[in-house]
């Protein structure tokens, strides 16, 4: 088995969306990113943004496809210091929990559960 390809280190600028982030840009060099990350926040300084140092995780099971990741600035528009905050992790893992969007996907199932409903009973009185 060959030896893997090892990685460069990332730095990634998000802002935030709603409850979650959303990732702008990602970059290999840190002071290019730090320089983007000061322009963003000159730009709309009533946003959220942070900038992230992302590093491949090795025990994915998903290939290059998941990261770990390092918070490395915080832009708060309140001007609050940034505590930092407990992180559920899970037990057996380590990793991050993240909570899913349940009543989307109740919703989902429950609409179409009517919408199949209604064209059962639209077409089982239509005459063939």
């Amino acid at each position: 088995m060959p030896a893997p390809t090892p990685h460069p280190t990332r730095y990634a600028i998000q802002k935030a969306r709603g409850k979650g982030w959303t990732t702008l840009e990602v970059g290999e060099e840190l002071a290019p990113a730090e320089a983007r990350f000061a322009l963003m926040v000159k730009l709309n300084p009533r946003a959220y943004f942070r900038l992230i140092e992302l590093e491949l995780n090795p025990d994915s099971a998903y290939e290059g496809m998941e990261f770990n990741w390092k918070l490395l600035k915080l832009h708060d528009p309140t001007g609050r210091p940034a505590a930092p905050r407990p992180r559920r992790r899970d037990r057996h893992r380590g990793r991050e929990r993240v909570p899913l969007p349940v009543r989307f996907y109740v919703g989902v199932v429950v609409a179409g559960a009517l919408i199949g409903l209604a064209l059962y009973l639209a077409m089982g009185r239509a005459p063939l």
